[in-house]
């Protein structure tokens, strides 16, 4: 028997209308659905969810079989203040929230909250259509206790998990850290990802290649040298070691093939033609995992953007459900699908079968696969540009699921060399499609370079004429580093998560633990996220093992069939159930035994000289300031969080703690006077403790100019930069400019206006005119364009 939630329930609102209280979850629909329903009916949004567990102890009651309290959000209480002044004029509510877990949680939260005296009906559809929504209406049902336990069951361990470990992790690492129950091993993915890169070794190997002049030219690379095979990077381990049996290629020798080829002393001779038939099958339907993929691939879309996208084209009722991880159309929309390829491409186009009937997966919810609402239509009006490319995207994956396959034929060509100092052996393979099928529509992202490309008719025996021959070097590379789309990839192949939560662990984890270089789109790992990682994977062992987050995720599946479930996985997740300690055990143990100097980011190796060792920490230092930096013995250096450890080299670590020890450059009357150097710039720090300038109560800084080298300035440099601000003179409105450093480089000012200097060296000389003019000229924003109110003169 299960806990009633905790809540604190509104008087119910009273009424006096005949009309029929609509309530969905997104406004994007209101307005589509009005013209649907007509004057009898007030349509609203929820705008999602309207009430939450609040992020404090006690708001889930462990000893009261985990009660959880849920209250009003500050827009949920706007949303019910509203529904309640509209339900005075209706004698009805239909609650059409979404139909999956979070939307029968949201329908039981309006019906709690709204609390109406009046018949309220339940009521689905999975596309924004007239038909849909009065097909809907014919059949309304109750509120689903499963589904709306199961999303329960889902929060109360999210809430459970994240305030629990988080409280941990703030208390051990550093104070504005989260975690949470599919957020940390998608860290832990994240996190040993470039573990592994930066444990990678590379290994060197060499080939050749060769491209023909025969009609098609082709390019053929080589495979064996003397009846071996040589390497490839395959055939070396992450340590750069040679595993199997292969020959590693050496350069001279690739150079010296490559140079008979070119130069006539050798030829190439086919050996052999081999033919096989190739049959491409067109790829499922899109489920939101998918679609999230192609969209990062194909269209070059951010997680967020490809959901903010394929909501509005739901809202706007122009594609079904988008939040379905079921990768199967229903019976009714394939006979569409395929009725539309009939008519626009031809009967024969059509698959003799219908394809994708079922899922080898078990998909959550009613929903079927990602489709267009309208078969028939290609390309909608009243679209931007980003909105028609994922729809068009969309339109072609679905009808391209239901189309023949592609066919054709591989031909793989062996070659050997005739003549010459060696006996190497080349390949070359090409696919040409004489059906092309479904790729008339869509052909997978990922081609093969020779896909399509067809052979010049050769026979065993033909020397095949030779254009140029080029010897390569090649090193094997780390894996891969995460991308939003190859992460989405790995999380779901792993069953961590369900794809409605992986732009929200997308958003989490580039709040907080990644970033990415300009332009590029990998997730590099902060230092803040080494140092979580090592307490989540020492601590949190258990917890953070895929398969048991796995296990857990179909778990809480289950409760959707059956709400008797959530009793036990509570308990099991929270007290533990022999095989694993469980979390308030883990919890616990590690409030008592984790030292929070021992959450540091990574160890670099110990000191050439000095014998300490040298380790990166990411918690506080300096005060108040919480930034990560480097130890090594007493000395401490400040680190961005945002740090690339590749550049962390034993070298560049130890140059960086040479140069950080404060240097004498000499005394300002008897106060002494240093340059500092940290690892995001140098500066001049006149005074120390117990000896500072006469009037200060701690030293004095000044920055360094660009032409400045913090190895050998001196006391003049100093003296100079504690000069500033420098006056220049007045300008015409009467008011003095001043030139001065600030943390953007060199600038006047002037009242409230400043304009950048090009120089630094011009704050010591730009004269009262030069600052004038300057001050006449309209200030440009950052980005190049006047500012606001301004133009160009």
């Amino acid at each position: 028997m299960t806990s009633t939630p905790t809540s604190k329930t509104k008087s119910s609102a009273a009424t006096t209308g005949n009309k029929t209280l609509f309530i969905v979850e997104s406004p994007n629909k209101v307005k589509t659905i009005e013209k649907f329903l007509g004057d009898n009916f007030i349509v609203r949004a929820s705008i999602g969810h309207i009430a939450d567990i609040p992020v404090r102890k006690g708001s889930v009651d462990v000893a009261n079989n985990f009660a959880p309290t849920y209250e009003l959000t500050a827009k949920g209480a706007e949303v019910i203040a509203g529904l309640k002044k509209d339900l005075k004029q209706c004698s009805e509510v239909v609650l059409a929230t979404d139909d999956d877990r979070e939307g029968e949680i949201i329908a039981a939260h309006l019906a709690e909250f709204l609390a109406p005296t009046v018949p309220v009906k339940r009521v689905v559809f999975h596309s924004v259509t007239k038909a849909a929504i009065e097909e809907a209406l014919a059949h309304p049902r109750d509120i689903d206790e499963n589904l709306v336990e199961a999303a329960r069951t889902r929060r109360i361990l999210d809430r459970l998990f994240g305030f629990e470990v988080t409280d941990v992790s703030r208390r051990k690492v550093r104070s504005n850290t989260t975690a949470g129950r599919v957020q940390s091993p998608a860290l832990r993915l994240v996190v040993e990802r470039e573990i592994e890169r930066m444990k990678f070794v590379s290994a060197a190997y060499a080939d050749v290649v060769a491209l023909t002049s025969t009609h098609p030219a082709f390019t053929a690379t080589m495979k064996q040298l003397a009846g071996n095979a040589i390497a490839v990077g395959k055939d070396f381990n992450a340590s750069g070691e040679l595993v199997g049996t292969a020959t590693v290629l050496d350069i001279s020798t690739a150079q010296e093939i490559a140079e008979s080829l070119n130069n006539g002393s050798a030829a190439l001779t086919v050996v052999d033609v081999t033919e096989k038939a190739a049959t491409r099958n067109p790829q499922p339907p899109f489920t939101m995992s998918s679609l999230y993929q192609d969209a990062i691939n194909r269209l070059g879309m951010s997680i967020k953007e490809a959901q903010a996208v394929s909501n509005m084209l739901f809202e706007k009722g122009l594609i079904t459900y988008p939040r379905s991880d079921n990768p199967v159309h229903e019976p009714a929309s394939r006979v569409a699908i395929r009725s539309t390829i009939e008519s626009l491409y031809g009967k024969d186009m059509v698959a003799p079968f219908h394809r994708y009937t079922t899922s080898k997966k078990k998909a959550q919810g009613a929903h079927e696969a990602i489709r267009p609402t309208y078969m028939n239509v290609e390309a909608p009006k009243g679209l931007t540009d980003r909105q028609m490319a994922m729809y068009r995207m969309i339109w072609q994956r679905t009808i391209a699921s239901q189309m023949i396959e592609a066919k054709g034929v591989t031909v793989t060509l062996t070659l050997k060399t005739r003549g010459g100092n060696h006996d190497a052996v080349f390949t070359a393979a090409g696919t040409t499609y004489t059906q092309l099928g479904f790729r008339t529509v869509y052909a997978p992202a990922r081609e093969d370079d020779n896909a399509g490309a067809p052979f010049p008719t050769v026979a065993v025996g033909d020397d095949v004429p030779v254009e140029s021959a080029e010897a390569r070097t090649h090193n094997t590379t780390p894996p891969a580093r995460f991308t939003e789309a190859s992460l989405v990839r790995e999380l779901e192949d792993l069953g961590i998560g369900r794809p409605s939560t992986y732009a929200a662990i997308v958003a989490k984890l580039r709040a907080l633990y990644v970033w990415s270089k300009n332009g590029d789109k990998a997730f590099i790992p902060t230092v803040t996220a080494f140092a979580v990682h090592r307490l989540l994977t020492t601590s949190f062992e258990e917890l953070m093992d895929y398969e048991f987050t796995n296990e857990l995720e179909e778990m809480l599946d289950r409760i959707s069939e059956d709400k008797t479930l959530r009793t036990p996985i509570l308990n099991a997740f929270y007290f533990g159930n022999g095989e694993n300690p469980g979390l308030q055990t883990l919890v616990s143990d590690a409030i008592a035994n984790v030292k929070g100097e021992d959450m540091y980011a990574m160890s670099l190796g110990m000191h050439p000289e000095t014998g300490d060792e040298i380790i990166v920490r990411a918690g506080k230092m300096f005060g108040k300031s919480s930034s990560p930096y480097i130890e090594c013995g007493s000395v401490k250096l400040s680190l961005p969080d945002h740090t690339e450890f590749d550049d962390l080299s034993p070298q560049a670590v130890v140059a960086l703690l040479a140069a950080s020890t404060p240097r004498l450059i000499g005394h300002l009357g008897d106060v002494p006077l240093y340059i500092k150097v940290t690892s995001t710039g140098a500066y001049f720090q006149w005074g120390e403790k117990g000896n500072l300038p006469e009037g200060e109560k701690k030293p004095r800084t000044a920055g360094i100019l660009k032409s400045m080298d913090p190895t050998t300035v001196t006391m003049a440099d100093a003296t100079r930069m504690f000069s500033l601000p420098r006056e220049v003179g007045v300008a015409t409105n009467g008011e003095m400019i001043m030139a001065t450093l600030g943390k953007f480089g060199a600038y006047i000012s002037c009242g409230g206006e400043t304009r950048s200097l090009k120089d630094d060296e011009q704050i010591f000389t730009i004269s009262v005119l030069e600052a004038q003019a300057l001050l006449d000229t309209p200030k440009k924003t950052r980005g190049g364009k006047w500012a606001k109110g301004q133009r160009k003169r």
